[in-house]
C-alpha cells in the first residue's frame, strides 16, 4: 500500500495500532517474528520519498480494509497485491472515497468514481494475462519456454522431487513454478508496480526492501 498526505504515526492511529509497540527492523527480522493466528495484523512501513509512505502488509488485512480511512481529509492511498488466488485489482482512494478500481489483468476494466484516473500512468504497460508478448522478452531465460512446455505436459502437482530428473538449470525454474511464478502474471504485477512508481515518484526497489523500517501491530477485527 501507498499513502500520501499523513505521516506514519497518523497511519498507525487510523489503523488502531499500539504506537508504543512500534519497532524498527529489517525484512528478515519482520518475517521471522510473524505468528499467524495470534489475533494481530502486522505492517512494515516507512517513507518512500517526501510525499508517500510505502506499506507492506505482512500479516492480516486490516490496512487494506482501511484504504478510504487512510486517504481521508485530503489524502491519497493505493493498494495492490497478489497471491495463490491471483492478482488483486489496484484500488485508488482520494479524500476518503474509492476513486478507481483498476484491473491489472484485463485490459480496459475500470470502475469507481473516476475510472480513468490512473490511465495516464499506464502508457506502454501491459495489463493482460492473455498477452503472450512476454515470450519475446530479451530478459526471459532462454530455457524457460522448453521448461514451460515440459511443465504443461507433466503437471507439477503430480511430480515428486525424488522422482524428478531435470536438465541442468531447470531446478530453479521448477522451484519458481511451485512458488506460483508465471511470466504472464509477473508482467502484470511488474506493470502495476511501474504504474504506481510513476505516480508516487519512486518504484519499490531493493534499497527500500533491504532497509530498516517500522513494524506496527494492531488487533484483528473479528
Amino acid at each position: 500500500m501507498w499513502v500520501e498526505g499523513i505521516d506514519l504515526p497518523e497511519i498507525g492511529r487510523r489503523l488502531g495500532a499500539d504506537l508504543r509497540s512500534a519497532q524498527r527492523c529489517g525484512l528478515i527480522e519482520l518475517i521471522d517474528g510473524l505468528s499467524y493466528g495470534d489475533g494481530t495484523a502486522v505492517i512494515w512501513a516507512d517513507r518512500l520519498n517526501n510525499d508517500w509512505i510505502q506499506i507492506i502488509e505482512a500479516q492480516g488485512r486490516e490496512c487494506s480494509y482501511a484504504l478510504t480511512d487512510l486517504s481521508a481529509r485530503g489524502g491519497q492511498a493505493m493498494r495492490m497485491g497478489w497471491g495463490l488466488n491471483g492478482i488483486a485489482d489496484l484500488v485508488y482512494s482520494v479524500d476518503g472515497e474509492e476513486t478507481t478500481v483498476f484491473s491489472v489483468t484485463v485490459p480496459g476494466e475500470r470502475w469507481g468514481k473516476a475510472p480513468g484516473a490512473l490511465d495516464s500512468y499506464a502508457a506502454g504497460l501491459r495489463f493482460d494475462l492473455e498477452d503472450t508478448s512476454w515470450k519475446t522478452d530479451p530478459d526471459l531465460p532462454s530455457e524457460w519456454m522448453a521448461f514451460a512446455e515440459w511443465a504443461e505436459s507433466s503437471p507439477l502437482s503430480e511430480q515428486s522431487d525424488a522422482d524428478l530428473v531435470l536438465p541442468e538449470g531447470w531446478w530453479d525454474f521448477y522451484e519458481m513454478s511451485l512458488n506460483g511464478y508465471d511470466p504472464a502474471v509477473a508482467t502484470c504485477v511488474t506493470s502495476a508496480l511501474t504504474l504506481i512508481g510513476r505516480m508516487t515518484g519512486r518504484e519499490i526497489d531493493d534499497a527500500w526492501l533491504s532497509g530498516i523500517h517500522t513494524r506496527l501491530a494492531m488487533p484483528v477485527e473479528l
